[in-house]
């Protein structure tokens, strides 16, 4: 019997006809005319056509490789010399509209052509690479990479307790227990909700202001009295909030009155210990006649409660920012370990809190919701620094950072501004004559959260245990150009180019957007910085380039610092501006004993760095390790420790004698010992060992009006050098490392 259904279309017959194909209508495929066509009573024609062939991940691989190539190249072109550049263009063929390349690029071996970045470029804005994927030999894995800019589904990630309060339990726990409504895509609302929250939000944060005032009836306030208490928390406001506005501050200051959930004992007590080092009354002291024994019963308060409330097996928000507050107060005091240590603990609340998933509509009120996401992102970038300050893993990765930093009560961005001022026991004139100033605390709050994601990178890809000269050079280009992008689409309010004048304070930013430049430059410097310290690298074109952007991010450093001290003081700066200056000073010391007979402007940029070092110094006593680092490495290079401090001349632009700098730079390789007079020129890897020194004091010497003093008594192995040895030898690849970002800072 014949069967009753129409014969299958042959292989390789397209199934819609021409012309619905060309209308890009629905076809039936009816034969001899589809119902489209009959019905217009048009010819039906189906086209034979060979079935269309994917490419083939050998072919795909191979136009990445190609493209991988051809980035380079270009980047190549921008670094080299102009004899160089039209050289590398000559070699490059045209053949009608196909272009090849030179597959051989200066100082780069055959079999390193071409690497092919485990994540493409343009995943650096979006957020999908960690930093810590170096570029190496393609897999095939990529393909399989979910490559979507679509949000991640964080629904599985939810989950609720046993009395159906929310928890942070993932998909693969034994105590998931999904939520009757899972948390979805993060809410994002529409324009016109989201303006609602917004008005609401700053009208509760005006609302609550003026209730403050209120709070000075009180008699005491958890047992502190009401003037000191309520000196310390304007200490704060004024001081450290709008750097990193860890608090909500209509939040914190309801519930003070109202014993709310959002203020606790320990938090407030965590507050006056921050506060009490910017503090001059003497009632904030132990000891009256002794400055460092300031807020010290408030520190030894916080400790008992954290044992007496068991708060660290009890997590809560509050508790979250008290030990992240005393976490960065203990790291400047010096006490590393024990801020190390609070600060993780607050980091691992995080995630049991579940804070790293953004918050939807329904599952938090607008207040609870803005309150969960600044409390994250200053947790975020409280790791971040305190892993750069402290050359140590981050905890908390970009992969595990779903909140948004869009925050919606802008009440504090306009707020007029001006410095603290302590009517007890006189005010301070200066402060009294300062023009207030717009403080812009939410937008540079965000662009903390955005830099902080950079610095994220930087931090896994460059300081990490496994980083290497071959896997990690590949990214400098794509990191330094992130930087700049930054930098260039910061909001105007937030532009800064820092001068050393001596004028009114009224000229100056606030300070929180001068602790934000420092930051921006600090990161040049760490970015570049590991090329200069690679005795491979030096062989090659990069070192001229990163260290003149690494003098020119210090010498910013240096400028920003002068004008926080012209127009503030910088005793009550935080312990972030102190770490730039430091780092800034890594440069400085080089450049000032390299050139120290031609250039006195690097020595007066030194000079300036140290002089502003001590003065952090008060505030900060951990700063006194960082300072004494720098001087013993002055003292190392012969560098007088009594330079004179002359105001820098900030247009002076004289030439590096960057072969003098880098002869300065012992090296840690048993294989290659680079003269840097010849890049063809070693010295014998059987000898080097023996007299390391020797060899780089010849090389010194040779050099015409280098001029650097190197201490014969000094065992290069022995002194850990700030810049030297960061990525000598041979090291196993980042990919070969378990699957995790933990960023590795040795030698800051």
């Amino acid at each position: 019997m014949l069967s009753q259904h129409a014969p299958a279309a042959p292989k390789g017959i397209s199934k819609a006809c021409n012309l619905c194909r060309n209308r890009k209508v629905r076809c039936d495929a009816a034969r001899p005319r589809c119902s489209v066509c009959a019905g217009r009573n048009r010819e039906c024609i189906y086209s034979l056509e060979a079935p269309r062939r994917r490419p083939t991940i050998a072919q795909t691989e191979e136009l990445r490789r190609e493209l991988a190539h051809r980035d380079t190249f270009v980047a190549t072109l921008k670094s080299v010399s102009p004899d160089e550049r039209q050289a590398l263009l000559d070699a490059v063929v045209v053949s009608g509209r196909h272009v090849r390349v030179p597959r051989s690029l200066p100082d780069q071996p055959e079999q390193e052509q071409s690497p092919v970045p485990e994540r493409p470029a343009d995943e650096l804005e979006r957020g999908h690479d960690d930093g810590r994927y170096a570029p190496t030999e393609h897999d095939g894995t990529e393909v399989a990479k979910e490559s979507s800019d679509e949000e991640p589904d964080l629904a599985p990630f939810a989950s609720v307790d046993e009395t159906g309060m929310p928890s942070s339990f993932g998909p693969s726990s034994a105590l998931n227990q999904p939520p009757r409504r899972g948390l979805g895509h993060p809410h994002r609302g529409s324009g016109e909700a989201n303006d609602a929250v917004r008005n609401g939000l700053i009208a509760n944060a005006a609302l609550q202001r003026q209730r403050e005032h209120a709070l000075a009836s009180l008699p005491d306030i958890h047992g502190v009295p009401t003037d000191l208490a309520l000196h310390l928390l304007d200490v704060h406001w004024s001081k450290q909030h709008h750097t990193f506005p860890l608090m909500y501050r209509p939040a914190i200051m309801r519930d003070l009155a109202t014993k709310g959930p959002h203020c606790s004992d320990f938090l407030l007590h965590a507050i006056f210990a921050r506060s009490s080092k910017f503090s001059n009354r003497l009632e904030v002291r132990e000891d009256p006649s002794n400055p460092s024994t300031a807020g010290r019963r408030f520190f030894r308060r916080c400790d008992e409660l954290l044992a007496e409330q068991s708060l660290l097996v009890s997590p809560s928000i509050p508790t979250i920012v008290g030990l992240l507050l005393l976490g960065s107060t203990y790291t400047a005091r010096g006490e590393t370990s024990k801020g190390w240590l609070y600060t993780g603990y607050a980091l691992r609340m995080v995630f049991d809190l579940g804070l790293h998933l953004d918050p939807k509509e329904g599952n938090h009120s607008p207040e609870e919701a803005e309150v969960r996401r600044r409390v994250f992102w200053c947790a975020f970038i409280c790791d971040k620094l305190q892993s750069l300050y402290l050359g140590r893993p981050t905890a908390i990765n970009l992969r595990d950072a779903h909140v948004s930093c869009d925050f919606l009560d802008t009440f504090e961005e306009l707020e007029l501004w001006r410095p603290y001022t302590d009517y007890t026991p006189a005010p301070n004139p200066e402060s009294l004559s300062f023009r207030p100033t717009p403080i812009h605390s939410v937008s540079t709050f965000q662009q903390y959260c955005l830099l902080s994601k950079i610095m994220t990178k930087i931090i896994n890809r460059y300081y990490v245990v496994g980083a290497s000269s071959r896997n990690v050079k590949a990214g400098l280009q794509i990191f330094d150009d992130a930087l700049q992008s930054w930098k260039q689409f910061l909001p105007k309010d937030l532009h800064f180019e820092p001068e050393v004048v001596s004028s009114l304070t009224e000229h100056y930013p606030p300070p929180n957007v001068m602790n934000l430049h420092a930051i921006f430059h600090s990161l040049i410097i760490l970015l570049h910085r590991p090329f200069i310290s690679d005795g491979h690298l030096r062989r090659t074109i990069i070192p001229e380039a990163s260290w003149k952007r690494c003098t020119s991010a210090a010498k910013s450093i240096t400028e920003i610092a002068l004008a926080y001290r012209t127009a503030y003081t910088l005793q009550a700066a935080p312990y972030i501006l102190s770490y730039a200056v430091y780092v800034a000073c890594t440069i400085h010391v080089r450049n000032a004993a390299a050139e120290r007979n031609r250039a006195r402007n690097k020595s007066s940029m030194l000079a300036s760095s140290l002089r502003c070092l001590d003065d952090l110094c008060k505030a900060n006593p951990g700063v006194t390790r960082s300072n004494s680092i720098i001087r013993r490495l002055m003292a190392t290079y012969g560098l007088s420790q009594d330079i004179e401090e002359t105001v820098p001349d900030v247009s002076s632009t004289s030439p590096l004698d960057l072969d003098a700098i880098l002869a300065m730079f012992p090296t840690s390789s048993t294989n290659d010992y680079p003269v840097l007079g010849s890049s063809n020129e070693t010295v014998d890897s059987a000898q080097a060992p023996a007299n390391t020194v020797a060899n780089f004091r010849s090389v010194g010497e040779s050099r015409a009006g280098a001029d650097i003093a190197y201490q014969p008594h000094v065992d290069y192995y022995d002194f850990q050098d700030t810049l030297y040895g960061h990525m000598d030898g041979p090291m196993t690849s980042c990919c070969d490392l378990y699957d995790v970002d933990f960023g590795q800072n040795s030698h800051l």
